[in-house]
């Protein structure tokens, strides 16, 4: 199941920022726009579904992996000729910020993860 979350979670990421910088692209005029969005965005949120407590540890690491996808696609695709079409650049102080912050929320979320696993394993005994 954690195959699946993560192929989601890389193909939404892939899906939405191939739209995002490469507009131009003939594939986007088979769907209506709002249809790639959604699809794409579904695609994420299966990934970030929150699992049952024994598989909230791989969840975080699917987060993690979908997250470094995501900066990598905003180094490489403005370098592979696309242009984002709502401001993505890696000059963006705005957009680091947010990468910050997605980091710190990630460490609380696996400092959170570890304690509940250490309590559940307590309950247990």
């Amino acid at each position: 199941m954690n195959i699946f979350k993560l192929l989601s979670g890389l193909l939404g990421a892939t899906l939405l920022m191939c739209f995002d910088f490469y507009q131009q692209w003939t594939i986007w005029k088979v769907f209506p726009n709002i249809a790639w969005m959604i699809v794409g965005f579904g695609l994420l949120l299966f990934s970030v579904y929150t699992p049952a407590i024994k598989d909230r540890m791989m969840h975080f690491y699917v987060e993690v992996v979908v997250m470094a996808y995501l900066i990598v696609l905003m180094f490489i695709l403005p370098l592979a000729g696309g242009k984002s079409s709502v401001g993505f650049s890696v000059k963006e102080p705005f957009l680091w910020i947010v990468i910050l912050l997605t980091i710190w929320q990630l460490v609380a979320y696996r400092k959170r993860i570890l304690r509940q696993l250490k309590d559940h394993q307590k309950n247990e005994a």
